[in-house]
């Protein structure tokens, strides 16, 4: 089945792109755009430097279409995440860069994608005893690197973690890692980025 749904973040803004306005999570904060003006919507998104995060989203009947032509002007990187539980129902944040992220990282040449998003916790944490639970979902993001645009696909698993020893990986900017109650990701002031805060906000303890 096609997908119908698309979520891009484009420096801390949301554009969304959907055959069904269901889709779409609290759609009173969300800008409406048409498909003529899409292309120069990203454009604005890429070179905006507002303070405060906008939401546009697109209802359109081929979204799939919509987002294969927003792919061409980027080099994909596919990479891989945790979602990770201990035995106390605690989830693991990291701190990266001064804001509290979840671990995730690229993936390596003829590495599945699961063993990536378990490669990447395991180093950026420390965490020795862990298995993969579920599949979350993908979220997608785009940054530069030496003037290429690059838009970075990540896939998410809920994970399990049998060891509650965690050591950050400081070489990635990493300053903490520790487990977190409900109470502390449900807290709206809590620094972090827009993708991340949008897994956040829809994950089951």
């Amino acid at each position: 089945m096609t997908q119908q749904n698309y979520k891009i973040f484009i420096n801390e803004h949301t554009l969304q792109i959907t055959s069904d306005k269901q889709h779409i999570d609290n759609p009173e904060s969300f800008i409406f755009i048409e498909s003529k003006d899409f292309l120069a919507t990203v454009k604005d998104l890429e070179n905006s430097e507002l303070s405060k995060p906008r939401r546009i989203a697109l209802v359109c009947e081929n979204p799939k279409l919509q987002f294969e032509n927003f792919k061409q002007d980027y080099k994909v990187i596919r990479a891989g995440g945790g979602i990770v539980f201990n035995a106390k129902k605690e989830l693991l944040l990291i701190k990266r860069l001064g804001k509290w992220d979840l671990p995730k990282g690229k993936m390596e040449k003829g590495e599945d994608i699961r063993l990536t998003a378990l490669r990447e916790v395991h180093e950026e944490c420390g965490i020795n005893f862990l298995g993969i639970v579920k599949k979350f979902g993908e979220t997608y993001h785009t940054y530069e690197t030496k003037g290429r645009k690059n838009l970075k696909r990540t896939n998410w698993y809920y994970m399990i973690a049998w060891d509650n020893n965690l050591v950050p990986q400081v070489k990635e900017d990493i300053t903490e890692a520790v487990w977190v109650n409900e109470e502390f990701i449900r807290n709206p002031e809590i620094d972090t980025y827009e993708s991340i805060r949008s897994i956040l906000d829809k994950i089951k303890f």
